[in-house]
């Protein structure tokens, strides 16, 4: 089974969750790169123009066969009620899908934002075979750990046996 992880953290909090899952799932994990902002005026002046050229900063991303995955787990903080705008981002060049996509989101919020969930959604045109949720207070003490084998069985049928 081909699995991917692709996602966008902001501060490392995806990220740590996804490892984890990418360690769980034996899969690929990805990371969504935007460009660091850079100091002084000359770098000022070039995001201005390009600000006024272009309005969303461009992200990259490895070049994979994603709509070839059997899997594809998507993964990024919730911002404002939704999505980090670089996951939004990729999602707008509508790049290959698999059948199966799954979601990790963190945020600050105690329990999954369900406007984020609606917003993937939307997005990847399907509903999500299952969404990982973890809040920022339960990663230092990995409580959000407690939910992974029902996502990982919604994942993967029969995960164990294949890993």
């Amino acid at each position: 089974m081909t699995c991917r992880i692709l996602l966008y953290s902001k501060v490392g909090n995806t990220l740590k969750v996804g490892e984890e899952l990418a360690w769980e799932l034996g899969a690929q994990l990805h990371e969504i790169e935007v460009p660091d902002c850079e100091d002084g005026f000359r770098a000022r002046l070039r995001q201005r123009i390009s600000a006024l050229l272009s309005k969303e900063p461009q992200v990259y991303t490895s070049d994979q066969p994603w709509g070839k995955s059997d899997l594809l787990i998507l993964g990024t903080p919730a911002c404002a009620g939704r999505a980090a705008l670089p996951l939004r981002q990729w999602l707008a060049t509508r790049p290959a899908l698999p059948d199966r996509v799954a979601l990790l989101i963190t945020s600050e919020e105690a329990s999954c934002p369900s406007s984020v969930v609606e917003d993937l959604t939307r997005l990847i045109g399907r509903n999500p075979v299952a969404v990982m949720y973890a809040s920022t207070t339960e990663l230092p003490t990995g409580a959000w750990k407690s939910r992974l084998s029902q996502f990982l069985d919604l994942c993967v049928v029969r995960y164990r046996q294949s890993a």
